[in-house]
């Protein structure tokens, strides 16, 4: 019997090609969905961070990449130096120290960044009273494969604040952590090293998924025409 040309995908196929389609298309309308609300999320942030500063005290926690201005003196002490890359992607140490304040608890903060091949740090700590203008951050979380601190050898990989505070013999610090912004683009430490890490990939993720829904509906189409009428 000869075979007839036709759509004949049968009824398992559209079935199982129907629900998979609905799902991709959730998965997509979901991920479109976002696309607004991280996208003001991101806007928001960079307002703040161009804001005028504020006190320290103004601010609550969690409150990361505010504007803030604080007076007082770094401690005197040799600095942590955590494993890190500048915003400019070189590799190289962030610097952290105390910095003491009349009548509050103590900020950990980051004066800048210096490159791995420096030896000589710059001098931080002092008795002068200053005024610094940085952003508030989160204490850092590690990753998956972030390896723990060791303090007692000096190999530092997270800025954990509670464990920075412990290890300048601090029984109180302020749960943020501030990185100053760079005052000098000649000098060292290098400032300014605030990244917003908000993740807005939203829009590319839906178009995977609708990508992938339109796909399927190409396989489905092909394979329904391939099956022959008898």
């Amino acid at each position: 019997m000869p075979f007839r040309k036709g759509f004949r995908p049968g009824w398992g196929v559209t079935v199982s090609a129907l629900l998979a389609l609905g799902i991709l298309i959730s998965l997509g309308t979901w991920q479109a969905l976002k696309v607004g609300p991280k996208t003001a999320l991101v806007e928001k942030v960079s307002a703040f961070l161009h804001q005028a500063p504020v006190p320290l005290e103004t601010v609550g926690t969690p409150a990361p990449y505010r504007r803030v201005e604080m007076t007082g003196r770094f401690a005197d002490a040799a600095p942590v130096r955590v494993y890190g890359t500048s915003t400019a992607g070189k590799a190289g140490y962030h610097l952290y120290l105390p910095f003491l304040r009349a009548g509050q608890v103590p900020v950990m903060v980051s004066p800048g960044w210096v490159p791995a091949h420096e030896k000589t740090l710059p001098p931080i700590a002092g008795e002068k009273t200053v005024t610094v203008t940085g952003a508030t951050m989160l204490s850092a979380r590690p990753g998956p494969f972030t390896p723990a601190n060791d303090p007692a050898r000096g190999n530092w990989y997270l800025a954990d604040v509670r464990e920075m505070a412990r290890h300048f013999g601090l029984t109180d610090v302020h749960p943020l952590r501030v990185l100053l912004e760079d005052t000098d683009p000649e000098a060292l430490p290098v400032g300014g090293q605030v990244r917003v890490d908000i993740p807005n990939d939203h829009f590319e993720y839906a178009l995977t998924w609708y990508g992938i829904a339109l796909a399927l509906i190409a396989v489905y189409l092909a394979y329904g025409f391939s099956r022959p009428l008898k």
